[in-house]
């Protein structure tokens, strides 16, 4: 009991109020998708909490219908890059780029657990949720494969995946950087975060970005980093799906919704790679195709989707069979591995989840329970780490983290022992 107590005291210290921050120190504003997960957790025991987590995040949402990944509320000064370097423009200042729109997936786990939302608030809602997915389309989507592509790998959440590195390395730093301080090396040691080199074309492609005024038509064309994701792909499409779900509930219209899933659809096949018997990641300005599997290649099922599914699963057991703890967020067998270096391999409770979900929804039970107890573990042996090394379960990053403990208290625990509201 005393876990599931430090979990929730976990999320009310992270609480600001009506949004929550990932942790305090390393990352002191509300983020996107870490902001749509704390939802889950606050479900449990403020209910009424976690539907303004939502709310507030979609009420950030730009004129074009993009929901930013960062929105600086509070106090941000010890955050780096802040609103100066973003340059956005927005009343609230924001970043410029998305993130992976679990939200709307989240809302209906909230609405069919029983938490009572006003249906003209509710209905609020699912409008900005279905300009946020049309967004996509219109900026983000491969006009030849209907596959969404990211313009930054923040954008995708996962920040230095490994697949990212050719692209990156075609990205030639800005000259006119000069000196930055990285305030995430104050709170992690930099073995467990992305490298200097990394950081250097993060930033240049924010410049590039701020220099075009944020036209996001124009750098879903011309940004330097142009990857087509799996992961972004695949989350969208789930919540494509629960968006007609929600847009039932309110009387809204589905067709628009229902015609974006199907082009979603061909846009996942369209990620098979046949030489690795995967779904893979894709770059788009040279074509080339990323030749390993990541954490992301397991979502077919999250978003309903299951072409190759034998094959897909062969993958699971076979990096189950070598590593302590599901999954790693890039294959062990490849080059770019290292279980402490962020999302070049170490485990996220949140990708768990999504996996964990849609294995257990097709009726993968065995496996979808090998994710779910593995996710447990991890935050028994380590505590309420921002992620974990998959082969010790070590835990890495942030300390304390709101996401990690939101998934544990819906998802990972012994659910009989989770204090409701």
């Amino acid at each position: 009991m005393t876990i599931i107590q430090d979990a929730v005291d976990i999320l009310k210290s992270n609480d600001r109020g009506e949004f929550s921050v990932p942790t305090h120190g390393l990352y002191p504003v509300q983020f996107n998708w870490d902001s749509a997960f704390a939802a889950l957790g606050y479900r449990q025991f403020a209910p009424q909490r976690a539907v303004r987590e939502v709310e507030l995040l979609l009420e950030a949402q730009w004129a074009d219908g993009m929901v930013p990944h960062i929105i600086f509320r509070g106090d941000h000064d010890g955050y780096f890059p802040g609103p100066d370097v973003w340059s956005t423009g927005q009343p609230t200042p924001t970043s410029g780029i998305t993130q992976p729109p679990v939200a709307g997936s989240i809302l209906r786990r909230l609405i069919e657990s029983g938490v009572e939302v006003e249906k003209d608030r509710l209905a609020a809602m699912v409008r900005r949720l279905d300009g946020w997915y049309d967004w996509f389309t219109r900026a983000r989507q491969c006009e030849d494969s209907g596959a969404i592509l990211v313009i930054h790998p923040w954008e995708s959440g996962r920040d230095n995946l490994s697949d990212w590195d050719p692209a990156m390395a075609a990205v030639v730093p800005d000259t006119g950087l000069g000196d930055y301080r990285r305030r995430d090396l104050e709170h992690v040691d930099a073995s467990q975060r992305p490298t200097k080199e990394e950081y250097d074309r993060y930033l240049t492609i924010v410049r590039f970005g701020r220099d075009c005024g944020w036209d996001q038509a124009h750098l879903g064309k011309h940004s330097p980093f142009r990857m087509i994701d799996p992961g972004m792909t695949a989350m969208l499409l789930r919540s494509e799906r629960d968006l007609v779900w929600l847009q039932a509930q309110t009387g809204q219209d589905i067709s628009a919704t229902k015609a974006r899933i199907k082009r979603l659809e061909d846009g996942w096949r369209s990620l098979w790679n046949p030489r690795v018997k995967g779904f893979t990641s894709r770059n788009l300005t040279d074509g080339a195709q990323t030749d390993a599997v990541s954490a992301a290649s397991f979502l077919g099922p999250y978003a309903g989707m299951l072409d190759h599914l034998g094959e897909t699963l062969d993958h699971f057991d076979r990096i189950a069979s070598q590593v302590e703890y599901m999954i790693p967020s890039f294959d062990p067998n490849s080059e770019g591995f290292d279980p402490q270096r962020y999302w070049r391999g170490p485990v996220w409770h949140v990708i768990n989840n999504r996996i964990g979900l849609g294995l257990q929804e097709i009726g993968e039970l065995d496996r979808s329970e090998r994710v779910r107890r593995d996710t447990a573990r991890l935050t028994e042996k380590s505590g309420f780490s921002e992620y974990f090394d998959p082969l010790t379960g070590e835990g890495l990053g942030g300390k304390s983290f709101t996401w990690t403990a939101s998934v544990y208290l819906d998802w990972a625990c012994d659910q009989s022992a989770v204090p409701t509201a």
